[in-house]
């Protein structure tokens, strides 16, 4: 870490931690409750907790721990105030909780992403398109790997980072942003992709329109968090700043709804029966309980049906339950039970 000679700022010994702190843990309840409700619909609604739901447990643990981390540095790193009025302790403490911090953020994002592409895996049987689902995954885990490493290997040795005086080699200010304005702009093309996919993905399937729109607004929801991660990305010049304990509240004030909000948007079309629920147009528990289909049954009914229908029609040239497929999976990952072409 570098030692500077700081001079008086103006305004004084401001603080901005406690606003970010109140910023975080609200945004963090937010993700937490969602998070809470979409377990709870997948455990007691619809009865199909799967790998979309633990990756997201797992988001939802991350985030938690960074805003842990965040704390620490308010209360004892000294975030939000002037570097001029901190000890050299607390400069050092800020640094280190500050690139774990970093970390947790990049890890944090990758399993949310992650998280709505196995539920889009859930929805989706047509090839290439699942092949594509799991070239993103593949894409997150590596790019992650990468921007980990890259911070594993600011310094070495790494302690050099938030200590003075020691003899290191270290990345320069200017690579450091760099390395972070490459994340934020990968972050938000994985984010664009996620948010217009669904929307490709709908609009051949066979509900009224009314109900297609409300899925793609619901699944689209990850535009809010490429905005915000484009703004937090417009403000990266801060990691270099000499100050940079005060300049960088702004982007942790943007980081922190990047990734909480990102995790209400993912949680966002999980939730979708709780509202059909108290509607009275999902099956009750005792009913879904009685019936006990899994969703591989239900999508071997809907292709049966489908096919015949088709002989009864004498359509030699329908296709081979594609649509119902789909409808029927969509269905049961998003409660849309029950629901005619006109309804909703």
């Amino acid at each position: 870490m570098k030692e500077y000679q700081f001079s008086r700022p103006p305004d004084g010994d401001r603080s901005q931690g406690w606003a970010l702190l109140s910023v975080c843990w609200a945004f963090v309840a937010a993700a937490l409750v969602s998070t809470i409700l979409r377990v709870w619909v997948r455990v007691k609604l619809t009865r199909n907790l799967g790998w979309d739901d633990h990756h997201m447990i797992i988001a939802m643990t991350t985030t938690i721990i960074g805003a842990g981390l965040i704390t620490a540095e308010v209360i004892a790193g000294g975030l939000g105030r002037h570097s001029y009025y901190l000890q050299p302790s607390q400069r050092r403490l800020f640094a280190a909780l500050g690139w774990s911090d970093w970390i947790q953020t990049f890890i944090t994002l990758m399993f949310t992403k992650i998280s709505i592409a196995l539920f889009l895996l859930r929805i989706v049987d047509r090839r290439k398109v699942r092949m594509a689902m799991h070239a993103l995954i593949g894409c997150l885990v590596l790019f992650t790997a990468v921007f980990v490493c890259l911070f594993l290997g600011v310094c070495r040795p790494l302690k050099a980072y938030w200590n003075t005086g020691m003899e290191a080699v270290c990345f320069s200010d200017q690579v450091f942003e760099n390395i972070v304005i490459a994340q934020g702009v990968l972050s938000i093309i994985t984010d664009l992709i996620c948010a217009a996919f669904p929307v490709f993905f709908l609009r051949g399937l066979q509900v009224s329109l009314r109900t297609k729109i409300g899925l793609c607004l619901l699944m689209g929801l990850g535009l809010i968090t490429a905005v915000c991660c484009a703004v937090r990305t417009a403000l990266s010049g801060a990691v270099k700043s000499p100050d940079v304990t005060w300049d960088i509240a702004a982007n942790v004030a943007w980081r922190l709804p990047e990734v909480n909000i990102g995790i209400v948007c993912a949680n966002a079309p999980a939730l979708r029966p709780i509202y059909l629920y108290f509607q009275g147009r999902l099956a009750s528990q005792q009913s879904t309980s009685r019936t006990a289909y899994s969703k591989n049954q239900m999508l071997e009914n809907s292709g049966r049906r489908k096919g015949q229908s088709d002989l009864e029609n004498g359509d030699s040239n329908a296709t081979s339950g594609s649509v119902g497929t789909a409808e029927t999976a969509v269905s049961y990952e998003m409660g849309i039970v029950g629901l005619s072409k006109d309804s909703n």
